[in-house]
């Protein structure tokens, strides 16, 4: 039985879930027999691997477990199981690997004809779960900006576009949330920032970059000016990551001729934000407002699938 419940369980990878939990760890249900199921372990849902900014990971899975004739008396069980797991990712021999930091479970419902029985069951899988969980994913090839893995759920070419380490920038030695595009750098020297004092009074980053999670899909987002010296542009883009690993990263707006970056951005928290006009404008996620220094400033926020701007008024 243990050798079939592995084999399912190597294809199952943590999905974020939202679930109406009834814990009965430790009170099982006792019911009659139930009639033997020839497919194990069913998987409810499962998504593929998460790479996430610095490495780390928060994943849940939620496995529905039919076990027929477990243990020496065949006692049927029957459960959902809830699994959280907390770790980072390492590259290690060109192999990526799990390392947990966190693991917790609970049966959020349950029949057994026996609990003794069904308490060695729920150990057994967890232990398996967790085995699984470590089995590395071999790498074909490694860049700055794109890890190649092989075999992952039966997939041979299967690429995640993640950089393995954040840029750091020269200029405030702080990560940046994404890489720049060819010909595009971020900002190096005080020269190429306007109104240098206020930024330096008013944030870290210099009201150059903002990093928060603007549509509310659990992913740390982020914006940024960069600025194209060969050109002599200057650019706000904005990177949406994927569940995959991956981001979208495209300019916000137009490119502005110049080879100083002229305005700022800052966070913009969830919440209720008052525009010039005195209307109320509610975020239900963060954004960041767009400051044009000594004149005013304008409020971007993600609305449904696409960007909404509001002038919110005079700023810094």
């Amino acid at each position: 039985m243990k050798k079939v419940l592995l084999g399912v369980l190597f294809f199952a990878v943590f999905a974020s879930s939202a679930v109406s939990q009834k814990s009965i760890l430790g009170n099982w249900s006792l019911a009659g027999p139930q009639a033997p199921d020839p497919s194990s372990i069913v998987i409810l849902e499962k998504d593929t691997l998460k790479l996430t900014d610095d490495w780390k990971f928060a994943e849940t899975a939620i496995y529905s477990i039919n076990y027929p004739e477990f243990g020496k008396d065949k006692v049927d069980l029957k459960y959902m199981l809830k699994v959280s797991i907390e770790g980072e990712y390492r590259i290690e021999r060109e192999s990526l690997r799990k390392y947990q930091k966190n693991f917790t479970s609970e049966v959020i419902e349950g029949t057994a004809s026996e609990e003794e029985a069904a308490q060695s069951s729920l150990k057994e899988i967890e232990k398996i779960i967790k085995d699984e969980v470590k089995k590395p994913f071999p790498i074909l090839s490694v860049t700055e900006t794109e890890i190649e893995l092989q075999g992952i759920n039966g997939n041979l070419d299967f690429k995640y576009t993640k950089p393995r380490k954040l840029p750091v920038s020269k200029l405030t030695g702080d990560t940046v949330p994404f890489f720049a595009p060819e010909e595009w750098r971020y900002p190096e020297n005080a020269k190429e920032l306007s109104n240098f004092p206020v930024r330096l009074k008013n944030s870290k980053n210099l009201l150059t970059v903002v990093k928060a999670d603007f549509n509310g899909d659990g992913l740390i987002d982020g914006a940024a000016y960069l600025i194209n010296p060969e050109k002599g542009q200057v650019a706000l883009f904005i990177n949406m990551s994927q569940s995959d690993g991956s981001y979208e990263l495209k300019p916000y707006g137009s490119a502005d001729k110049s080879t100083v970056v002229e305005n700022g951005i800052m966070l913009a928290s969830a919440g209720e934000h008052m525009t010039s006009s005195k209307e109320r404008v509610i975020l239900q996620t963060p954004g960041f407002i767009e400051v044009i220094f000594g004149t005013t400033a304008y409020l971007v926020y993600w609305s449904v699938n696409d960007w909404a701007k509001v002038q919110v008024g005079k700023r810094l």
